[in-house]
């Protein structure tokens, strides 16, 4: 880890401005937290898992957790809403009650932004949050529990089902400011439980800053959730996420991850396999262009007998651009009969374009059926023929061979709504692409 002059200026940010952030009942947690992150500073590459990707830039930018930037209107954001949804839109780190809107619920589902969640001292509250993903060996995770104010809090009760999906919107437009943001969204999905998450990052063109997200998600007891995140970060942005997901008996957790803004970002998916018969499918990927780094770091840890993981990512790379596949899969001693896969593509649209993969299996056990798989590579040109053969003209076939590979990460998108949320960011950047093209 490195920790320098600018870990000891967050340090004392936080000092300077504990006594503003909500929930004093944190207050404890929130000490231990930033002491844990003074301790250790910034993850470099000489971490293993932090190999291919170098925070140096950003451990160097000053970044200001604290500043209270007037929120702006947020009607020209409105095309990144997902209609049918409740949802909580959190701008400039704070939630946006007005733009904020959540329908009548069933009974024993509660959503609400974090920064109301926090404002009593509740038990249950107070045993989940900030305790699913811990903050022991994981400095940005411990950064967020210091400096956390906004987010999303859902919770479902025991045989509950979430009938609308749930969206948390996080909107920068902090002008010349460099915010440091750290939203926090926990889930609690009780027994025989269902839900829908959607999480949004986007901010304004040109933009500095940083956000450095948690998502924490507990599944009870044969309960399903589906996560879905679209990361369209300004391009001079940088965007570290962790999210942390463990799984009862039976449990049910799908996640699809797409990223397409952002100077630099890194999305980590952990899975803890806590209870027989439990099962999740990781997909994500990311469309990138210029000088972006986009880092997909996954692992599945099977901790019991009986569980199934499966990962499928893909990158699409233009210009300098530079992706970082690191799927990881632990089968511990116990866990017998895990059945598990993954699989990374990258397509490499010009020279420069740079993809590191690294899928990785511990296995520990002897009964089990695991495989994972690994390209890089160009567009294939016999497909390219056979479609300029029935005149369709370069530019759209390269387009339709783009869209075909980028949307095999969206195939168990079941929902319209929500897939058109996802396949809207992959437009855009096709958009920008055929622009490119024509210049």
């Amino acid at each position: 880890m490195s920790s320098n002059e600018n870990t000891v200026r967050i340090v004392d940010s936080f000092e300077q401005g504990k006594s503003s952030l909500p929930g004093n009942w944190l207050a404890g947690a929130r000490e231990g937290a930033i002491g844990s992150f003074a301790a250790a500073g910034f993850p470099t590459p000489r971490v293993e898992t932090w190999k291919y990707t170098n925070l140096n830039r950003l451990a160097r930018g000053a970044f200001d957790p604290l500043a209270e930037i007037e929120a702006p209107a947020v009607d020209a954001w409105s095309g990144l809403f997902v209609d049918g949804c409740d949802r909580i839109v959190i701008v400039n780190g704070r939630v946006d009650t007005a733009a904020s809107t959540v329908g009548e619920l069933a009974e024993g589902v509660i959503v609400s932004a974090l920064s109301d969640a926090i404002e009593e001292i509740d038990p249950a509250l107070e045993k989940q949050l900030a305790k699913i993903a811990p903050d022991e060996g994981a400095p940005l995770v411990a950064l967020n529990t210091a400096f956390m104010r906004d987010g999303l809090v859902l919770r479902l009760a025991d045989g509950t089902v979430l009938e609308r999906p749930v969206q948390v919107v996080h909107i920068v437009d902090s002008g010349d400011t460099a915010l440091a943001l750290h939203p926090r969204t926990l889930v609690v999905a009780g027994d025989n439980s269902q839900a829908t998450v959607i999480e949004t990052f986007a901010g304004a063109d040109g933009a500095g800053y940083w956000t450095n997200a948690v998502t924490e998600i507990r599944l009870g007891r044969n309960a399903s959730v589906r996560h879905l995140k679209r990361q369209s970060e300004s391009t001079t942005a940088y965007h570290t996420a962790l999210t942390q997901v463990r799984l009862d008996r039976d449990a049910r957790f799908s996640s699809v991850a797409l990223a397409v803004g952002g100077l630099l970002s890194r999305n980590e998916v952990k899975v803890a396999f806590e209870g027989e018969g439990a099962a999740c499918k990781l997909s994500g990927g990311a469309l990138l262009r210029g000088r972006q780094h986009a880092d997909s770091t996954t692992e599945a840890d099977h901790r019991v007998p009986h569980t199934n993981s499966d990962q499928v990512f893909r990158n699409v790379l233009d210009d300098n651009a530079h992706s970082v596949f690191q799927g990881g899969v632990i089968v511990r001693q116990d866990a017998q009969k895990t059945d598990s896969s993954q699989s990374n593509r990258n397509l490499l649209l010009s020279a420069g374009a740079q993809a590191d993969t690294k899928p990785e299996l511990q296995i520990f056990a002897d009964d089990v059926k695991c495989a994972h798989g690994a390209t890089v590579g160009d567009l294939d040109e016999a497909a390219m023929f056979y479609l300029e053969s029935r005149g369709i003209p370069p530019k759209q076939a390269k387009a339709l061979l783009i869209e075909a590979f980028i949307g095999e990460i969206l195939e168990d998108v079941a929902d319209g709504v929500a897939r058109d949320h996802l396949e809207s960011a992959v437009g855009d950047w096709m958009t920008g692409l055929g622009k490119a093209a024509a210049e």
